[in-house]
């Protein structure tokens, strides 16, 4: 009906089940894929696909992962290779979901995967726009990161809460948007070319987060909404889920 918002739904792909042996595709997994996205458009909603969620393949994680100055070769491969199978049934795609998080589990050599992952996320990008989309639509390729309301008491707690929230999402979102670099992606280098990369935004909610204890309070309304009012400034469609209404922005699917 005009002015319904569309019934948008995450289906996510698995590197490892899709890709169990270096190049060596798992044709029922990628029916499996197949299946999913075509039963969200049979059901009338519109499937947003994520590519990699945190799970990589073991032969992946036995060439040390996102530290393996190989993998974006292996990546591009994969990355083609979904799109063959289910790009006609897509219009939203999601290279990446939960970025920081998964470079921080490298520790010492989260830096050098930062840099990684922002190039898997380029190179998905460009990939992806090569193929015509659903419906004879471009694809529209976005991030899905975690954001979080930082929040401590007295003034190391603050400036520790400021310098997360300025660290975090925001801008790996602003590198995405506009190619350049930002804290703390400047320690890491810039996208291919220095070009945008970035169509949508998407937010999984962390709830806020009090310092030093890192202990998780819950949903923050008012951080919600200053989240919507600083992605907005981007004029992207955006993904919240569990936000609520988005009055004035337009969200992935319309």
């Amino acid at each position: 009906m005009p002015g319904a918002h569309p019934d948008v739904r995450i289906v996510t792909a698995s590197w490892a089940r899709i890709e169990p042996v270096r190049g060596g595709y798992d044709e029922a997994a990628l029916d499996a894929l197949q299946h999913a996205v075509r039963s969200v458009r049979s059901e009338g909603g519109e499937p947003v696909v994520v590519l990699h969620a945190g799970a990589l393949p073991d032969w992946v994680i036995a060439r040390h992962g996102w530290l393996d100055p190989d993998i974006g070769a292996d990546w591009g491969c994969y990355v083609d290779r979904v799109a063959q199978r289910v790009a006609a049934h897509v219009r939203w795609w999601a290279p990446l979901r939960g970025p920081l998080e998964e470079a921080h589990w490298y520790e010492e050599g989260a830096r050098v995967v930062l840099r990684a992952l922002l190039d898997a996320h380029a190179a998905a990008y460009l990939h992806l726009k090569r193929t015509q989309g659903f419906g004879g639509r471009p694809p529209e390729v976005g991030t899905l990161a975690t954001w979080a309301t930082w929040s401590g008491e007295g003034l190391r707690g603050h400036v520790e809460a400021r310098m997360r929230a300025r660290l975090g999402p925001d801008a790996w979102v602003s590198v995405l948007a506009s190619g350049r670099l930002a804290p703390p992606f400047s320690l890491v280098g810039e996208l291919p070319n220095g070009t945008a990369a970035l169509d949508w935004i998407g937010v999984d909610w962390a709830g806020s987060v009090e310092l030093p204890s890192g202990r998780v309070l819950g949903p923050d309304e008012a951080g919600r909404a200053a989240c919507v009012a600083r992605l907005a400034a981007y004029g992207k469609p955006m993904l919240m889920p569990g936000a609520g209404a988005l009055p004035g922005v337009r969200r992935v699917g319309e």
